[in-house]
């Protein structure tokens, strides 16, 4: 940006202004939440349904069921992924419920 006496100083000032909301606006937006379904983990993780659908109901999963729609939150499955967990005492645990991995 280049000042000289003709420059409005108030008009740059609201100008940047305006795009610093903007800017913070789209970054929020960003950080929304976003819930994925069994289906779209599937297709992220490229494997089929029911394997999905038997890690949505491992103990640990961060899932919930919205109405008749099992569903985990983006971040929340980025997390799960980066713990260490016990995969036989889970999976055990998941083949006694419903539903769960056999």
């Amino acid at each position: 940006m280049t000042f000289n006496i003709d420059t409005d100083i108030d008009l740059n000032i609201s100008k940047l202004d305006e795009l610093l909301n903007k800017l913070k606006l789209a970054e929020d937006r960003s950080r929304a939440i976003r819930l994925i379904t069994i289906k779209e983990f599937a297709e992220i993780r490229n494997c089929c349904p029911s394997t999905a659908a038997k890690i949505y109901s491992l103990p640990s999963f961060p899932s919930e069921n919205i109405g008749k729609i099992k569903v985990a939150e983006l971040n929340a499955i980025i997390t799960w992924y980066s713990q260490k967990r016990d995969k036989k005492t889970e999976l055990l645990d998941c083949s006694n419920n419903k539903g769960g991995a056999r």
